[in-house]
């Protein structure tokens, strides 16, 4: 199975639920731990090249720092996002969120099919969606095209179950 997607199934096999994370290599406390070395180095350098007279290297090196900072958070938080497709004898729930579902939708399951649309241009992702009754979600969006074609395999199997 995709090392990013989970897939439990109940005993009777009615039920279903994928769950699929972005690929992290960092916790958090790691994320943090790796800021805060690459911070203090870079303000050190600055400190010592202020004191021998160069003082424009010490706001740069902070305007580097709290670049850097902005951008592994912003990578965190990413990385907590999850994605929650229960797919249940009468219906499937889709929820998105962080650390509780920020998003649901809930769709029939006797109506809904699972489509992977191809890119229109190449270097372009795919797009997985599931459709019932007019109503379109997007799943699987940090997933890579091959996890996305596997995926939707899985869904399909599991709908025609």
């Amino acid at each position: 199975m995709i090392e990013v997607v989970a897939e439990d199934v109940d005993s009777e096999g009615s039920s279903c639920r994928f769950v699929i994370r972005p690929n992290c290599s960092l916790s958090w406390q790691q994320t943090v731990q790796i800021f805060g070395g690459i911070a203090v180095v870079a303000l050190t350098i600055g400190a010592f090249l202020t004191l021998m007279g160069a003082w424009l290297v010490l706001p740069f090196a902070g305007l580097e720092v709290i670049a850097l900072g902005a951008g592994l958070y912003v990578c965190a938080r990413r990385g907590a996002e999850r994605e929650v497709i229960s797919i249940l004898p009468d219906r499937i729930a889709i929820e998105r969120g962080r650390y509780r579902p920020q998003f649901r939708c809930e769709l029939l399951r006797a109506w809904a099919t699972v489509h992977l649309l191809r890119a229109s241009r190449r270097g372009y992702p795919s797009r997985l969606t599931i459709r019932s009754h007019g109503r379109e979600v997007e799943v699987g969006a940090c997933l890579v095209d091959e996890e996305r074609e596997e995926l939707a395999q899985a869904l399909r199997r599991t709908l025609a179950a």
